[in-house]
């Protein structure tokens, strides 16, 4: 902004006014039409903003909802190894061959539907500074739902972890061996089953929250607190 000096001096009172009134007036003009092009600025880089988060949580909810059909699936599969295996201990029929059978149909079942969670849009808008521009609302949901993400991918590597890789050893073993208990064939089938029945279950409280945030409606659902696979042991 820049002001021309008077080039004489006021000669009364209210000449002087006059002038010093006109530079205020040009001062706080200067001003108004400054802060009018930052907010005009601002609305825009928070409009980008919100739709590129909005683009990425409706790609993540996409993969939730592939990655929930397909464990599903999955579920369904593990259960009829883990009935006809109980079947067979219950009424007799079962034996060690059989067993060591059931083992071998379960190997190529583990295929764990984990979605790969993006959060690049969200980052960047942090990066930027454009989340400072967002309205209250959608920066309350956006963090929440992104906060949601992060504890999920936690709970999920946590719950293959502790689970999945040592029922998988136990599996690879017994057939291996050519030995399998009933009894321990049975509880490595059903500790299987929980936590594929576990990752359903966060799986579809993911989807919710993803839903709800797209659309803007309602609570965000709440994720689970605990989340460690029961052994069935």
């Amino acid at each position: 902004m820049h002001l021309e000096p008077s080039k004489k001096l006021p000669h009364s009172v209210r000449e002087f006014l006059s002038h010093y009134a006109m530079i205020v007036l040009s001062i706080l003009t200067a001003l108004a039409l400054e802060e009018a092009a930052l907010s005009l600025q601002h609305r825009h880089e928070a409009a980008r903003a919100k739709e590129e988060i909005e683009q990425e949580i409706a790609s993540n909810h996409d993969r939730v909802l592939e990655s929930l059909k397909a464990t599903e699936d999955n579920a369904r599969a593990w259960q009829v190894i883990l009935d006809r295996t109980i079947a067979g201990i219950r009424d007799g029929s079962g034996t060690e061959d059989s067993r060591i059978q059931a083992l071998r149909d379960s190997g190529p079942l583990f295929r764990d539907a984990t979605p790969s969670l993006k959060s690049t849009a969200w980052d960047a808008a942090i990066s930027d500074h454009s989340v400072n521009y967002l309205s209250h609302e959608d920066l309350s949901r956006y963090s929440e739902l992104y906060a949601f993400q992060r504890m999920f991918s936690q709970i999920l590597w946590d719950t293959l972890h502790d689970s999945a890789v040592r029922d998988l050893a136990q599996i690879t073993l017994s057939v291996s061996l050519g030995k399998a208990d009933a009894y321990q064939t049975a509880a490595t089938l059903n500790s299987r089953m929980r936590t594929i029945s576990l990752m359903a279950s966060q799986l579809s409280q993911l989807e919710a929250a993803l839903r709800e945030a797209h659309t803007g409606g309602g609570d965000n659902a709440a994720p689970a607190t605990a989340a460690s696979a029961p052994s069935g042991r």
